[in-house]
């Protein structure tokens, strides 16, 4: 019996996790849908979807599991659009940047009656030096060996959770239980205020008298620095997932501000020791990162029952019955 996944949304992470998904059985079918027609083209090159749709409703038409991997900023009309086409037995499991406020919609818009569950996937060091972004970025690798954060929210039924670590295992990740809050929390310090900073030096740069012919000397200091704005997890209305955890922000970019501060006075003070020790600190801190990141990522706390491969296969299989 053919089971049919619908991942609607083809960017990187939607596309890496079907990457990683085909070719484990024949009788995986995936379909695929996105609103943005660029996205639906690449996706199309990898000739793994039958077909890729030109309508979310089509996409998920037939589907057993609906995989949603869209920007913060389309989920919410997409999930209307969806609730009219989803038979209420069908699952949908998120694939997002974002997390208590995906829930919230997720409930308004689709009830109870759909079984619903938020997941996040993080990439391993495979990609880390590419730079391409969307679905050329999407890697069948790109989750192997790292944690994929499963939001565990109070009401999400045992069997969402069972899939959400079944999904996560093909993957080729290890299941971690997280609440929706705390992860929020976590990809906000260590994705968005990146993401967030480079914003903030970009705007900083060309408000400066001296940009006008600046511009001609910045080079790859400044372009690497501001990469992370090509990554955004919105697509039209940025800064939509970084207002949903402004909270948690707020407290980053004030930990961030004093360290500018304490920059600052050090250079006013003419402190070479202490400018030195803040480079150095963070060439050390970085070169640690990355030695960890390149290792297997498997953490003490994941899922205490986590089925193998072949075990995960068969249960995604059965929802095909």
């Amino acid at each position: 019996m053919t089971v049919n996944l619908a991942f609607i949304g083809l960017g990187q992470l939607g596309l890496s996790a079907a990457l990683a998904l085909n070719g484990q059985s024949k009788e995986i079918r995936m379909t695929g849908w996105d609103p943005e027609v660029e996205c639906r083209v690449a996706a199309d090159r990898f000739k793994i979807f039958t077909p890729v749709c030109k309508r979310a409703l089509d996409a998920v038409r037939e589907a057993n599991l609906v995989i949603l991997a869209l920007p913060s900023d389309d989920v919410q009309p997409t999930l209307k659009v969806l609730e009219i086409a989803l038979r209420r037995d069908v699952a949908v499991i998120a694939l997002s940047p974002l997390h208590a406020r995906l829930y919230q919609w997720a409930h308004e818009t689709l009830g109870k009656h759909t079984p619903f569950i938020s997941i996040y996937p993080s990439f391993n060091a495979a990609g880390l030096e590419d730079l391409q972004f969307g679905p050329e970025a999407a890697r069948a690798d790109g989750f192997e060996k790292s944690p994929v954060y499963v939001a565990d929210a109070q009401d999400a039924p045992p069997a969402m959770l069972d899939m959400a670590v079944d999904l996560a295992v093909l993957l080729g990740g290890y299941p971690v239980f997280t609440s929706p809050v705390e992860l929020d929390g976590l990809i906000s310090a260590n994705l968005l205020l990146g993401q967030l900073a480079a914003a903030i030096l970009m705007n900083t740069a060309v408000e400066q008298p001296s940009w006008q012919e600046g511009k001609t000397i910045a080079g790859r200091a400044l372009y690497h620095a501001t990469l992370p704005l090509m990554d955004l997890p919105d697509r039209e209305s940025a800064g939509l997932t970084a207002a949903s955890n402004s909270e948690a922000l707020a407290l980053l970019l004030e930990g961030l501000i004093r360290n500018f501060i304490q920059m600052r006075d050090n250079l006013k003070a003419n402190d070479q020791v202490r400018v030195t020790k803040t480079f150095k600190d963070a060439l050390e801190f970085r070169e640690n990162w990355l030695a960890e990141k390149q290792k297997s990522q498997k953490p003490a706390q994941m899922a205490s029952s986590v089925p193998g491969k072949a075990e995960a296969l068969k249960r995604l299989l059965a929802l095909g019955r």
